[in-house]
């Protein structure tokens, strides 16, 4: 039987018995180690260009890319970025192609006040990168809500699974190349969190002392949510995450925008439990001028949406 990631997660986990002194080791969006009074936070991220990065990334888009998924991790953990080393695994590339990458990863580590400070290169038969961030705080937040807090996502979700629709539709050879570039046009906002996505930095330090939990929305809700705990999620509360546009362009390609905002991948949105919902709300607006929707609750047991058992669903590894 092909191994998912998960069993290959868990065949680690079963087999490394030496833990040394880290505070949390696998299992969440970083691991933790006490350095004096504070914890020091540490998260790694590989991608690769036939999996990862659609072929409509600049590779100025490439290097925020890199920067943005790995940081992500850190502002889970309501973390500040530190720094962050970047290896790459280059094949035959233009001179030009690497220092608009190169600019990438600068400007991402401007925007998060994270800067490159080390790396490895090598040759490789494909773009290959893998970023590690070091980030610290003196109160990580890790995943896993209590029963009886509300969950929480930040600004909304649905836009990247649109956008890979677009790409989608177009590789199916459902939409010529000319409709291809209108729908981009008449979707700015759908294929800009596609090609340039955010990490929630900021809001994940202003979170820090509001939230009882946090990871962040890398491979879908549907599967983000299984690391809450058991929950109960409302449709009607989800779908006042789910931005307009978002709404139309599902009406327009008969897709339920529900099962859009499940399975949207890579949105790097924050996705916490808290007791404090309307304080979070305050906080985020006059913090950042941010915003975050309860879209449920934690409970006892099961995994409902609507009362009806959800399944762990969202992007998983396959080999």
């Amino acid at each position: 039987m092909p191994l998912t990631e998960l069993d290959i997660i868990k065949t680690i986990l079963d087999n490394i018995t030496y833990k040394g002194e880290v505070i949390k080791g696998i299992g969440d969006d970083c691991a933790v180690f006490k350095v004096g009074d504070s914890y020091l936070t540490v998260t790694t991220d590989m991608m690769f260009r036939s999996t990862h990065l659609p072929d409509i990334l600049t590779p100025f888009q490439i290097g925020i890319r890199v920067v943005t998924a790995t940081v992500s991790d850190i502002a889970a953990m309501c973390a500040k970025p530190l720094g962050i080393v970047i290896s790459m695994g280059l094949p035959k590339v233009e001179r030009g192609f690497l220092l608009d990458l190169i600019k990438g990863i600068d400007c991402a580590c401007r925007r998060y006040s994270c800067p490159l400070v080390g790396g490895d290169t090598n040759k490789a038969k494909e773009l290959t990168l893998c970023g590690t961030a070091l980030g610290i705080t003196d109160n990580p937040v890790y995943r896993g809500g209590k029963v009886g807090e509300d969950i929480m996502i930040t600004y909304n979700v649905g836009r990247v699974y649109c956008a890979l629709e677009i790409l989608r539709m177009r590789d199916r050879g459902e939409i010529s190349r000319k409709t291809f570039y209108s729908l981009w046009e008449e979707y700015p906002d759908i294929m800009g969190k596609l090609l340039e996505p955010t990490a929630r930095v900021k809001e994940g330090l202003l979170l820090n002392r509001y939230v009882g939990s946090c990871c962040d929305i890398s491979d879908g809700l549907k599967k983000e949510l299984f690391y809450v705990g058991n929950f109960e999620i409302s449709s009607k509360k989800l779908l006042s995450a789910v931005p307009k546009d978002v709404i139309e362009f599902c009406d327009r390609f008969q897709i339920d925008p529900i099962h859009a905002a499940l399975n949207s991948g890579e949105e790097f949105e924050l996705l916490f439990t808290t007791r404090r919902c309307d304080k979070v709300v305050q906080v985020l607006k006059e913090g950042c001028n941010g915003e975050a929707w309860r879209i449920g609750k934690v409970v006892e047991e099961g995994h409902y949406l609507d009362g009806e058992e959800l399944k762990l669903g969202g992007y998983i590894h396959r080999w």
